[in-house]
């Protein structure tokens, strides 16, 4: 008869592992993430009126034909630009050891700002072409 195996006891290691991250995890925000957490502050008009403009400027002849041609792909490159803004915020942030207070540091609501304002220059886009679509021909 075989004795009886503890599962546990070959998961003790992944479970160290585990604990080990979460506090490191814990230290983290700390160090780059931007703590701001002001939904309607004048900062987050200003990021989602940057989504806006930056989704206007996708359109442009300086972003290639493959990538400005669908909505979806303006997005992405809005989001690809603002990701990298926010990185090299926080990269800034690091290194004048201002991270982790409110303002500076790698913003998520930022960039959530940002991207909710390229989607919104995309549905107003779209909005607007069904509209007109939809106008009645005038009869001479």
């Amino acid at each position: 008869m075989d004795p009886p195996t503890r599962p546990w006891r070959a998961s003790a290691p992944v479970w160290m592992v585990v604990l080990a991250l979460s506090v490191a995890a814990a230290r983290a925000p700390a160090q780059w993430l931007d703590p701001d957490a002001c939904v309607t502050c004048p900062d987050k008009r200003i990021h989602f009126a940057a989504g806006v403009g930056l989704d206007l400027l996708a359109r442009g002849p300086w972003v290639a034909k493959g990538f400005h041609d669908h909505a979806c792909k303006r997005v992405l490159v809005t989001a690809t630009v603002a990701a990298s803004w926010e990185m090299l915020d926080a990269l800034q942030a690091r290194r004048e050891g201002k991270a982790g207070r409110p303002g500076y540091g790698f913003g998520p609501l930022d960039f959530a700002a940002t991207v909710a304002g390229a989607a919104t220059a995309e549905a107003l886009q779209a909005l607007g072409r069904k509209i007109l679509r939809r106008r009645p021909v005038a009869s001479p």
